[in-house]
């Protein structure tokens, strides 16, 4: 498969991977059960860290939205309009996350691309389990191409499970015959519920930040009982016939860089172009880290 690689990682990339490894991964692979509680504490920390460690890009323009069934925001970098869209779905292992942790990547990505970004917000597991986070993501999108640019003028993308969601729901509105954004952006893309990438396996130590012994428990949480091999859960498993052109990067060490390897391969199986980039020594959606790596 044709794939780009790039340089050799930074000292601190190095740093960032050892801070990850010994202060969150060991600690999230000690877990044994999820449960609704502890992941409610570890949101109020998310949301504290949000606040002191995630800086846009000065003169950002952040504006709350509110629509039937859906919370979503618009990113505005200095001088951009919304004249064009990034429709973008962040990760969180279904379960935690924020939009103001990614307040940070949304506005440099507004600021390089000159567009806006229109981040959805969506209910999280195990209190509101599958199909939940689709629902409210296809109600961001539907705001979006009411009240948004046209839909030519406008990139989906999303991290890890966002960009489970994001995929998902495309193939969804394909299946209906909507018309679909003008290309996909995939950040180390969550793609296979079932878990049966080789990488998970393979790269259990060298990945740095993602416990793999943590993948199936975040699954019960987030599907609880629904069928992991449903292309609305796994999206990897459904048909990538008609959808847009895509960008996938991933990193090398990642416990879910087969994820990515095959969801490239399936899209270009399809006639769909798919360019795929791989990172050496760099954490899961190691855009996230930018201020460090």
């Amino acid at each position: 498969m044709d794939h780009q690689t790039n340089a050799p990682a930074s000292l601190r990339a190095h740093c960032t991977n050892l801070f990850l490894r010994w202060f969150v991964k060991t600690r999230l692979g000690r877990h044994r059960d999820i449960e609704a509680r502890p992941l409610r504490a570890t949101r109020r920390r998310g949301r504290i860290c949000a606040r002191a460690l995630v800086w846009p890009v000065r003169g950002t323009e952040i504006v709350p939205v509110t629509g039937p069934g859906m919370r979503a925001e618009w990113i505005l970098a200095p001088g951009v309009s919304t004249e064009r869209a990034i429709f973008f779905v962040c990760g969180g292992a279904f379960m935690i996350g924020s939009l103001a942790l990614y307040h940070r990547l949304s506005s440099l990505l507004s600021a390089a691309s000159g567009a806006a970004v229109f981040a959805v917000d969506y209910r999280r597991a195990p209190e509101h389990p599958f199909p939940a986070a689709l629902d409210d993501v296809r109600a961001g999108w539907d705001w979006l191409r009411a009240a948004g640019p046209p839909v030519k003028r406008i990139v989906a993308a999303g991290d890890s499970a966002g960009g489970n969601l994001m995929l998902s729901t495309l193939m969804s509105l394909r299946d209906e015959g909507q018309e679909l954004p003008a290309a996909l952006i995939a950040m180390a893309p969550w793609t296979d519920l079932t878990l049966s990438g080789k990488s998970i396996r393979a790269n259990a130590q060298r990945d740095p930040y993602t416990p793999a012994n943590l993948l199936p428990l975040v699954v019960d949480a987030y599907l609880q009982g629904a069928d992991p091999a449903s292309p609305r859960a796994s999206p990897l498993l459904g048909s990538f016939s008609g959808m847009p052109p895509m960008m996938i990067h991933v990193g090398r060490q990642e416990v879910l860089l087969d994820d990515s390897l095959r969801l490239a391969a399936a899209a270009r199986s399809a006639g769909v172009e798919a360019q795929l980039r791989i990172w050496d020594n760099l954490p899961h959606v190691f855009q996230l880290f930018s201020p460090f790596v």
